[in-house]
């Protein structure tokens, strides 16, 4: 039963998306344990710069565990106990969708409103912010509500010819080309044809492509086994589909993928969102190379298709309202020297500006871009000899900080391959026992928190 304290409380639904590897696990676990440890004495807090927290009107954070009675919880404690132990190691990532609610208990700030509230004795308010957390492969599924079966499979197919791919999806392609669509339905042969398909996608993901379609066949989730995922793009398709063929059966379990699980999935997990959080990993795909970075920026511009708002916005369409803010976060901002920080967040505003060519996120005031590190494995150094800016972090296998230099980051959108000098290490996070308790060093949480609920807690 509702009680009083939340009839009046207001809710907030923040979504945190990303491509694989962006960091949403460990970004909401370190959005939540700041929130919890929230101590307003020391100088050092995590939340420094958190409007709220400086003007000493942030009260404290619990969570509500009895929120989600029928979806897995966030594995908040499991992510802490990760981060915090005796060999720190990077929390599991997302394998299926989660929610998670904390109720943040704030002063109100001056104003009217304010005022008003006081009369009743109310000058402290709850915002309950609930966080959806789900695989970022998932979110790559949304493009696919704007496409049909043959449109999609020949997308996919000419992607599949390219570059690198062409070799990884060798046998999928070999196996699919030897039978004409037209031919008869074998659901036999349809499961063998979707394992080939599903194994050329996780080849990709192990080669860092992000562009990877249906989402669903790397992290089926409840899904695994189920008959709506055994299909997979056709190639030489014709301009019919004739009952009972390949085609047609294929089409039929696309359209059904499509509105009962892509479209239902979205509908019930995000309707009601009121913000969005999507996480970029710029960092390692400038590292892998021009392709993998081309992927993921292709994988973003038709991602960038379904926030759009307007009336032929997927998303609007789905949830029925708007998302009144979306920011677009760079992750590891950490693994970048301090003087590159703005570029790596540059870098990232330059490559959404090119992708939107309508200029509809630069116009948006409600979406923003900012770099972050929401669990900072890094610190700051100069050399002796030179007095050059480096990072003193740990390798996996490193018992101490070892000083090193990444290099620059490039300026322009596109990237000069040629003169790129950029180097990603795989930072660990460090061994600090104060973390547990006092909460995570972070870079520019607290002015995201700001954008994504600042004006909530007033």
């Amino acid at each position: 039963m509702k009680t009083l304290e939340d009839l009046l409380s207001r809710r907030i639904y923040l979504g945190v998306t990303g491509l694989s590897r962006a960091g949403k696990t460990v970004f909401v676990t370190s959005l939540l344990h700041n929130l919890l440890r929230a101590d307003p004495t020391t100088e050092e807090s995590p939340l420094r710069g958190f409007d709220p927290f400086d003007e000493g009107r942030l009260v404290g954070a619990v969570l509500r565990h009895d929120a989600n009675a029928t979806v897995p919880e966030f594995p908040y404690r499991k992510a802490v106990d990760a981060l915090t132990g005796e060999s720190p190691q990077w929390p599991e990532p997302t394998r299926g969708i989660s929610r998670i609610r904390a109720d943040i208990r704030f002063k109100r700030a001056e104003g009217l409103g304010a005022n008003a509230a006081a009369q009743f004795g109310m000058t402290e308010a709850t915002l309950q912010l609930e966080i959806v957390d789900y695989p970022g492969e998932w979110l790559v599924d949304l493009p696919m509500l704007g496409q049909d079966f043959d449109s999609w499979s020949s997308t996919m197919v000419a992607q599949a010819q390219r570059g690198s791919r062409a070799e990884l999806a060798r046998e999928w392609l070999a196996f699919v080309s030897a039978r004409a669509p037209g031919a008869d339905h074998d659901e036999e042969w349809a499961e063998q044809a979707a394992a080939l398909y599903t194994d050329y996608l996780h080849a990709c993901n192990e080669a860092r492509l992000r562009y990877l379609q249906p989402g669903r066949f790397l992290h089926p989730a409840d899904l695994k086994g189920a008959s709506v995922l055994r299909f997979c793009p056709l190639p030489n398709l014709g301009a019919k589909a004739p009952p009972g063929s390949l085609h047609a059966a294929f089409r039929g379990k696309f359209q059904d993928y499509q509105n009962k699980v892509v479209r239902a999935f979205f509908r019930k997990h995000f309707a009601g969102l009121d913000r969005q959080i999507v996480l970029v990993d710029t960092l390692t795909a400038l590292n892998d190379g021009q392709e993998a970075f081309d992927d993921m920026s292709e994988a973003l511009a038709n991602i960038l298709e379904s926030f759009r708002h307007g009336k032929n916005s997927l998303l609007g369409w789905l949830m029925g309202r708007r998302i009144s803010r979306v920011l677009f976060a760079a992750t590891k901002a950490d693994h970048v020297i301090r003087g590159d920080r703005l570029h790596l967040e540059n870098l990232t505003r330059r490559m959404l500006h090119v992708l939107d060519e309508k200029n509809t996120i630069k116009t948006a005031a409600d979406i923003d871009v900012a770099s972050l590190a929401s669990v900072r494995a890094t610190r700051d150094t100069r050399r002796t000899d030179n007095g050059r800016e480096i990072l003193l972090g740990r390798r996996p296998g490193d018992i101490e900080d070892t000083p090193l230099e990444p290099g620059a980051i490039p300026l322009d959108f596109p990237p000069d391959w040629g003169a790129l000098n950029y180097r990603y290490w795989d930072f660990q996070p460090l061994p600090d026992p104060g973390w547990r308790h006092g909460g995570f060093p972070t870079l520019r949480m607290p002015e995201i928190m700001n954008f994504l609920i600042g004006e909530d807690l007033r």
